[in-house]
């Protein structure tokens, strides 16, 4: 399994986001298990538009889905 972390900061606040790779099944593009500061807030998938959108449940705000964009853009770019 695949990991990596960034730390970026969210509501004026320092956190650790960690996404690991995960094999979804029906889903054709990458998904990620996102861990905030070492706790579960579940799944994301890429949708066609290109950005990350929530999976199965996931408890992460539109806050935090627009902040995970941004980071991932970043770093999938590099």
């Amino acid at each position: 399994m695949e990991r990596f972390k960034i730390n970026c900061e969210i509501a004026n606040k320092a956190v650790e986001l960690q996404f690991d790779i995960k094999k979804m099944p029906g889903e054709s593009g990458p998904c990620y298990m996102v861990s905030i500061d070492g706790l579960f807030k579940g799944y994301i998938k890429k949708e066609k538009s290109g950005t990350f959108g929530r999976l199965i449940n996931s408890d992460l705000t539109t806050e935090y889905m627009l902040i995970i964009n941004e980071q991932l853009k970043q770093v999938l770019e590099d």
